[in-house]
C-alpha cells in the first residue's frame, strides 16, 4: 500500500509540474513566468535551510552563499565550455544541475566541519562570514572573453543558454521536499531530530553526531546550489548583487515563520513571503495611478492592529474557555480589527496634518512586510505550523473524523 501511494505521489507530482509548465507558457507573460520560477526557487531554499536549521537544529544564516556557488558554477562552466561540448539545451542544464549541487555540497562540507565544535550564535557567525567571503571572492574574479571583453566580477556575467522551464524548477522543489520528508521519516532523520533536541543525549545513545550534522549541511547546501544553477540559466545573467546578505535573512525568516522543523510550514511561508511584496508592488488605484494611503489611515490601522495583537495574545495564552469560545473570540477580533481600523482612520482624518500626508503603498511595501512578520511572530511565536506537517495520513484521519461526526449526528 505504501509503495503504491509513493508511486502515485511521484506520478502526480511530475504530472502537476508538466501541467504547470504548459499553463504558464500558454497563459502568462514572460515576466509572470519569471515570478513563478522565483517562487519555486524560494521554496527550494526555504525547505533546504529548514533541513539544517529546523530539523538538524543548527543555526545557519549564510544560505545565500550556497545559492551563489551553484549559480556561479553554472556561469563559469558555461563561459568556458558551453558550445564546445555535445551537450546543449536541457541536457546541459541537467548536467550543470548535478555539478552545481556537487560544488555546493563540498562547500557545505567546509562549513559543516566547524559545526562539530560550534553551535548557536557562534555557528551563525561562521556561516554569515562564509557567505560574505564567497560574495567578495566572486566580486574579485574577472574573466576575459574571447572577444577581449571583461566579464564576471562586480559587473556580473551572462549565462548561456537561457532556459526558463517552470516545470523543471518546481519538479526540483518537489524533489527537495520529498528528500527532506523521507529523510525525516527514516532512522537518519530521527537521529537528526534527536540532535536538535539534545546533542549530549543523542551521543550517549550512540548517534554519530558529527557525521549527521555535516551530512545535514551538505544535503541542504546541495539543494541550494541546484536552485542557484536554475536561477542562472533562467535569468541568463548573474551578479554578486543578486545574492546579498539580506537574502539569507529572508530565507531564514521563511523557515522561522513557517515553523522550524515543519516542511509544510516552510513551503507556505516561502510562497507567502514571496507573494506579499510582489502583490503590494502591483497595487493600483481604480484610475490606474499609484495607490496611496493617508497618514490618518495608516495611524488608524496601526493602532487597530496593535490592539488586535494584544487581544489575540490574551486569547491564546491566558483565556481558559473552550476551544469553540476561543475560536469565536478570534473571529470577533478579526471583525473588530476591520471596524476599528476604518473608524479610527475616519476620526483621525479630521486632523489636517494626518489627512494631507500621503504615502504610496508601493514604497511602504517592505515596511508592511516587516510589520506583518512582527505581528505573526507575536501571535504565533512557534511559527504558523509549529512542527506539524501535512500528510496523506493526516488528511485521511481528518476525513475519518468528519465521517464519524456525520454518522453520529
Amino acid at each position: 500500500m505504501a509503495l503504491r501511494v509513493r508511486i502515485a505521489s511521484i506520478l502526480a507530482g511530475m504530472a502537476g509540474c508538466w501541467l504547470l509548465d504548459v499553463l504558464c507558457r500558454g497563459m502568462l507573460r514572460e515576466s509572470e513566468q519569471r515570478l513563478v520560477v522565483l517562487a519555486g526557487l524560494y521554496v527550494t531554499l526555504a525547505v533546504s535551510l529548514n533541513l539544517i536549521n529546523g530539523i538538524a537544529g543548527q543555526f545557519s544564516i549564510g544560505h545565500a552563499a550556497f545559492y551563489q556557488i551553484g549559480a556561479y558554477t553554472a556561469g563559469y562552466l558555461a563561459f568556458f565550455y558551453y558550445g564546445k561540448l555535445p551537450l546543449q539545451g536541457v541536457p546541459w542544464l541537467i548536467a550543470m544541475l548535478f555539478l552545481g549541487m556537487g560544488t555546493a555540497a563540498l562547500a557545505g562540507l567546509v562549513v559543516g566541519l566547524p559545526s562539530l565544535r560550534l553551535r548557536g550564535d557562534y555557528l551563525a557567525i561562521v556561516t554569515l562570514g562564509f557567505g560574505e567571503i564567497i560574495r567578495i571572492v566572486v566580486q574579485a574574479i574577472d574573466l576575459t572573453a574571447p572577444t577581449g571583453e571583461q566579464v564576471g566580477g562586480a559587473l556580473g556575467m551572462n549565462v548561456e543558454p537561457r532556459i526558463r522551464i517552470v516545470g523543471l524548477v518546481w519538479l526540483f522543489a518537489l524533489t527537495c521536499i520529498a528528500v527532506t520528508r523521507n529523510l525525516c521519516k527514516s532512522s537518519h532523520g530521527l537521529a537528526l531530530l534527536s540532535i536538535r533536541e539534545d546533542e549530549i543525549a543523542s551521543a550517549a545513545m550512540g548517534v554519530q553526531v558529527p557525521k549527521m550534522k555535516v551530512a545535514a549541511f551538505m544535503i541542504g547546501s546541495a539543494f541550494a546550489g541546484g536552485a542557484g544553477v536554475l536561477l542562472a540559466h533562467s535569468e541568463s545573467f548573474i551578479s554578486p548583487s543578486m545574492f546579498p546578505m539580506d537574502l539569507s535573512f529572508i530565507v531564514l525568516t521563511m523557515v522561522v515563520l513557517g515553523g522550524s522543523g515543519s516542511i509544510t510550514g516552510a513551503v507556505i511561508a516561502a510562497l507567502t513571503l514571496f507573494y506579499v511584496p510582489e502583490y503590494l508592488r502591483g497595487l493600483k488605484a481604480p484610475d490606474g495611478t499609484a495607490l496611496t494611503a493617508t497618514g490618518a489611515n495608516l495611524v488608524g490601522w496601526i493602532v487597530a492592529v496593535v490592539a488586535a495583537v494584544v487581544v489575540v495574545r490574551w486569547l491564546a495564552f491566558r483565556f481558559r474557555g473552550t476551544a469553540r469560545q476561543r475560536a469565536m473570540g478570534y473571529l470577533a477580533t478579526a471583525v473588530g480589527l476591520l471596524v476599528v481600523g476604518r473608524a479610527l482612520g475616519w476620526i483621525l482624518s479630521s486632523v489636517p496634518a494626518l489627512q494631507q500626508a500621503e504615502y504610496e503603498v508601493q514604497k511602504l511595501r517592505m515596511v508592511i512586510f516587516a510589520g506583518s512578520l512582527i505581528v505573526i511572530m507575536l501571535v504565533r511565536p512557534e511559527g504558523v505550523l509549529g512542527r506539524h506537517e501535512f500528510s496523506w495520513d493526516w488528511l485521511a484521519r481528518v476525513l475519518r473524523r468528519q465521517r464519524a461526526r456525520e454518522a453520529a449526528g
